[in-house]
């Protein structure tokens, strides 16, 4: 499968290979990809960069970044008052994937930190699975209701949407 670029897109284009046994790669979707390519690069011989990881291993920025955007409301709540986005982060890592407890050698002290402490490392599967329990999380815990960052994005092209036909519409 390939993500065909959009205008305005932040995120790169991604295009899926095929790793062949002499260790030549090739793409899935050989004419979509040309095409995209031959697009953006307007004159032969330029130098492109690519990145290679294993198929669905890694997510985008976007998604990365929606994890942010979907938290901040639960910010504002009055039981997470002083709390940093970086707190909160590391929070529903912890209540998702559980913790890890250390004792201080010297003062006996448990200390708790999320057994999975940075989103970079988790697995596509992992990230979705942080997304859904986060938005439990916060329902069940202090009753906010968080918009999950695929529902957000639908309602922003659906209200842009929506703006251009009643421009079309007074213009007509």
């Amino acid at each position: 499968m390939s993500i065909p670029a959009t205008k305005g897109q932040t995120d790169v284009p991604e295009f899926s290979m095929r790793l062949t046994e002499d260790g030549r790669v090739s793409f899935v979707h050989l004419a979509q990809a040309r095409g995209y390519l031959r697009r953006l690069f307007q004159t032969a011989g330029a130098e492109i960069v690519a990145q290679f990881y294993e198929y669905r291993q890694q997510r985008s920025h976007r998604q990365s970044r929606g994890f942010h955007a979907m938290v901040k409301p639960w910010l504002a709540v009055e039981s997470r008052g002083g709390w940093t986005i970086e707190a909160l982060k590391l929070y529903a890592l912890g209540e998702v994937f559980g913790y890890l407890e250390f004792t201080h050698p010297v003062s006996g002290e448990v200390v708790r930190f999320p057994a999975k402490p940075h989103t970079s490392k988790l697995s596509v599967g992992e990230f979705c699975e942080l997304i859904d329990r986060t938005l439990e999380i916060a329902a069940e815990e202090d009753g906010v209701i968080l918009t999950a960052p695929d529902e957000y994005r639908r309602a922003k092209e659906a209200a842009a949407k929506k703006a251009a036909r009643a421009a079309r519409k007074e213009a007509a």
